[in-house]
């Protein structure tokens, strides 16, 4: 009787402090600014525990202190900015994250609008924002898409560049096997019951 009543517990606190330790993930920020230059179709980051991949569509990837946009005109570096739809970033993490956020620098006055892709092609989010005659850091926020990959692709407006992605690793396969054990431990602790009953 003693001993199943701790196993019990002991199976509950293991299940409650598996998941309670994957919610935990801290958010990382991931900066895309630097100095001026083409960099090609690719380019890798890596942050903490993550790789990220960005790559470009429509032209080579293009960062400034603004961030990333796409060139396929030396006079036009925005994603968006050559008035081709067909331009794209693709954002691939070594993992699945939620992307929580970020902020996109808009060039001029008016309106952008942009879409956020899955790895599938799946809409996830249509954004639209409002720049103020310069150039305007807005930030998206709170976004909370799940995947390993986003793209973002341009729709209208004067063109975007992407500054900063904020994310967090999705914590369930680390939660995963502690919460399998904590499961095992319940159900040796019923099949015990039944055999004493």
């Amino acid at each position: 009787m003693l001993f199943g009543r701790i196993a019990k517990l002991t199976a509950a606190a293991a299940l409650g402090v598996g998941l309670l330790a994957g919610a935990a993930s801290a958010a990382t920020v991931i900066n895309l600014t630097g100095s001026r230059a083409n960099l090609g179709a690719s380019e890798t980051y890596s942050v903490d525990d993550l790789t990220l991949e960005v790559t470009s569509f429509g032209g080579n990837i293009h960062r400034n202190g603004n961030g990333l946009g796409v060139s396929s005109n030396p006079d036009r570096n925005r994603l968006g900015s050559n008035r081709n739809t067909n331009e794209s970033l693709t954002f691939s993490f070594s993992q699945s994250v939620t992307l929580l956020g970020g902020i996109v620098f808009e060039h001029r006055n008016g309106f952008e609008m942009f879409e956020i892709l899955d790895g599938d092609g799946n809409i996830l989010a249509v954004q639209r924002i409002m720049g103020d005659g310069g150039s305007t850091a807005v930030t998206l926020d709170p976004l909370n898409l799940e995947g390993d990959t986003f793209t973002f692709r341009h729709l209208s407006g004067s063109g975007i560049r992407i500054n900063q992605l904020t994310v967090t690793a999705v914590p369930l396969p680390a939660a995963l096997p502690m919460a399998l054990v904590a499961f095992g431990g319940l159900m040796l602790v019923g099949r015990r019951r039944r055999k004493a009953v």
